[in-house]
């Protein structure tokens, strides 16, 4: 199986991450030293998957770092990353493959990601309004073949937008920690309209 590289790892932070990142923020949530994190960020600039504004002047100065969208590459890159990412939960990929044509996106998080022994199984669907019953049908059947039982959160887009706005905490980690099952390319088109 191909593994998710650096470069894809620090975009995936971009992208899931609303808050503003510099070189040393990066380094220290990737666990590398900034030295090495300026080479790949430098790379990713010079194919122009994003872009780094400085910001301040003199021995004080910092830069922000930002994904590029006006670079459709970018878009395909990170939706190869939450595919690879995705990949790896086969399992809860397959148990929730009813939802594909239904949600925009779905997100698996919270303790089944990292426990074996995890209580429940935490998602959140984004979809129409319209689809939004059925979903609940969906998950209902699902249910029935899980011996955990299944916390689903489903909202529109516009629902899901307000909570991350306010900032909902329980959101925005899910955001950040979870992975994007179902519907990778909406969930990028999603956060770019942010």
């Amino acid at each position: 199986m191909m593994t998710i590289s650096k470069a894809q790892r620090i975009m995936t932070i971009l992208l899931r991450d609303f808050s503003s990142h510099t070189a040393t923020s990066l380094s220290k949530e990737l666990k590398m030293s900034r030295w090495g994190l300026w080479k790949i960020l430098k790379k990713l600039e010079k194919d122009k998957l994003i872009e780094i504004e400085p910001i301040g002047a003199g021995k004080t100065s910092t830069s922000i770092i930002k994904l590029n969208w006006d670079n459709v590459l970018a878009e395909k890159t990170l939706a190869l990353s939450l595919t690879q990412e995705a990949v790896k939960y086969k399992r809860w990929m397959h148990d929730f493959s009813n939802l594909q044509e239904e949600v925009d996106f779905l997100i698996l998080y919270g303790s089944i990601l990292y426990s074996k022994e995890a209580n429940d199984i935490d998602i959140i669907g984004v979809a129409k309004e319209k689809k939004l019953t059925k979903i609940n049908d969906i998950i209902f059947k699902i249910q029935e073949t899980q011996n955990k039982k299944i916390h689903s959160i489903n909202s529109t887009q516009k629902e899901f937008k307000q909570e991350l706005k306010k900032p909902n905490k329980a959101y925005l980690d899910a955001v950040r920690k979870g992975v994007v099952l179902l519907g990778q390319e909406n969930f990028i088109r999603f956060v770019k309209g942010l």
